[in-house]
């Protein structure tokens, strides 16, 4: 196992300042991908699908989760992201549990049925993408959502009902702590909507 690695294998989510990452792609923050990995629990042995990959972060995070018996398939349209997502989960030797898909969703969606979905990326296809992933989504499986503006949340919330799915809802407002030469500060992350549902 790599030096810098033993973290990984720690209880919790990997810490934000692990990860290689570029400012130009968005990366979930460790107190949101907590949550998530929560409220997709149990994920041992599961195979999970992921829409964005962005940098990777909850993508590694699935993949501890998961197991060696489990599976992750992550959809990431931006080349430069799925660069920095493969770069992440090498370095966490994690690779082998993740199948990473070039390609914009719903079209490149696997066929196969999975236990848990994580859409963190979706455009302007969000609806069509969570009708996609609900046909994807074994019975009693879970599909979390994850919401940077007040009009995805909207139209989240909106389709899932209408699908007829059993909705649950939280804003996080999270802040990490950080050390100054004296005290604790507090640094704020944007506000994020987490948006479930179950089949």
């Amino acid at each position: 196992m790599r030096e810098d690695n033993r973290l990984i294998f720690r209880r919790g989510v990997v810490a934000d300042e692990w990860f290689e990452r570029n400012d130009t792609v968005p990366m979930t923050k460790a107190p949101v991908r907590s949550m998530v990995v929560s409220l997709l629990s149990p994920l041992e042995g599961a195979s999970v699908l992921e829409i964005g990959s962005g940098t990777g972060a909850m993508c590694v995070d699935l993949a501890r989760a998961v197991g060696s018996e489990g599976h992750v398939a992550s959809i990431e349209v931006s080349p430069l992201a799925l660069d920095i997502t493969r770069k992440n989960l090498n370095r966490a030797d994690l690779a082998e549990r993740v199948e990473l898909i070039a390609g914009k969703a719903p079209g490149h969606i696997p066929k196969e049925l999975f236990q848990a979905v994580f859409i963190g990326g979706h455009g302007e296809a969000l609806e069509v993408i969570i009708g996609e992933c609900l046909d994807r989504l074994d019975n009693g499986g879970r599909i979390v959502v994850t919401a940077i503006t007040p009009r995805t949340t909207s139209r989240t919330l909106s389709c899932m009902e209408g699908l007829g799915i059993d909705v649950g809802f939280w804003r996080v407002h999270s802040s990490a702590g950080r050390r100054t030469a004296s005290d604790w500060l507090l640094q704020g992350n944007n506000p994020i909507d987490v948006i479930w549902g179950d089949k």
